[in-house]
Order: C-alpha cells, then sequence, then structure tokens
C-alpha cells in the first residue's frame, strides 16, 4: 500500500512538472511569434552579416561546417568552424587591417583564434579535437568540441565516401 502512494505522489510530481514546461513553452513560443516586424528585420539583418563574413573567415583558415540559426529570445547564432589551415601573424593582421570596418568578422576571428591557442594546449588519449563551436547571443559562448578518436576515424570514413 505505500508503494502505490510513493507510485501516485511521484506520477502527481512528474505530471505537475511536465504541465508547467509545457505552460513555459507556449509562453516562449507566444513571445517569439509576437515579435515585431522591425526586431525580426534587425535579426535577419544580423544573420545575414554573419553569412557575409564567412567567406573572410575562409581566407583565415577557418572554414564553416554548419550554422544554425535560433529564433528564440534572445535570438541566436552558432557557426561551427574547422582550422583547414595555419595563416601566420602577419597575414592575420594584415585581414584585420583589410576588414577593420566589419565588426562581425574581427569578433568571430579573434573568438577562432582565441579558442585554437586554448585547443591547442589540451589533448587527451581517447579523444580529438573536432571543431570550434561560437554561439554569437547574450552571453556569447565558444565551444571546443572533441570526438572519440574511434568516432573520429569512422565520420572521417563517412566523409571520404561522400
Amino acid at each position: 500500500m505505500k508503494d502505490n502512494k510513493i507510485l501516485k505522489k511521484t506520477t502527481k510530481t512528474i505530471s505537475d512538472g511536465a504541465d508547467q514546461i509545457l505552460d513555459q513553452l507556449k509562453n516562449g513560443l507566444s513571445k517569439i511569434g509576437d515579435l515585431g516586424t522591425n526586431t525580426k528585420n534587425k535579426f535577419i539583418d544580423y544573420v545575414k552579416d554573419v553569412f557575409n563574413v564567412l567567406p573572410l573567415l575562409e581566407k583565415a583558415g577557418f572554414r564553416t561546417n554548419r550554422l544554425i540559426v535560433g529564433v528564440s529570445i534572445p535570438p541566436s547564432v552558432e557557426i561551427h568552424f574547422s582550422r583547414f589551415k595555419e595563416i601566420d601573424k602577419k597575414e592575420i593582421d594584415e585581414l584585420y587591417e583589410e576588414y577593420k570596418d566589419k565588426k562581425m568578422f574581427k569578433l568571430i576571428l579573434k573568438s577562432l583564434l582565441m579558442s585554437n591557442d586554448f585547443q591547442s594546449k589540451l589533448s587527451s588519449e581517447s579523444l580529438v579535437f573536432a571543431e570550434t563551436c561560437i554561439e554569437i547571443s547574450i552571453p556569447p559562448k565558444v565551444s571546443i568540441k572533441y570526438l572519440n578518436k574511434d568516432i573520429s576515424n569512422l565520420v572521417k570514413l563517412e566523409a571520404d565516401f561522400d
């Protein structure tokens, strides 16, 4: 009998928690739907600005693997990069000078270089560096992603067949 009461109490707690999460989700989705045209246009311009600097970042040796646009409050843009070639400091400085008017370029490149420097100081027996992810949101976030060495070899194999 005691087990039955515990089960009912646990079920009610889970049900109440699920209801609360659903209410928060509905509230969040309604806020996203209520975004004004001006806010939507600003965000679209912001995302276009990110798209425009991606080819410039490739000149600095960073290839875009994927880009995810988060339509949320606050909105976010998540970009996954891999470094495909090393560029010396002189060339990086020249790129900074050439694109000094592009704030988004400087912001992302600075984050990538900082991440690259940080990542180069980390090592693991069973994990290999996979990519850097930059999430442009409030607050911004840089993630260094690693894969299990065995999985990494499979991913490389799959890429060879594509």
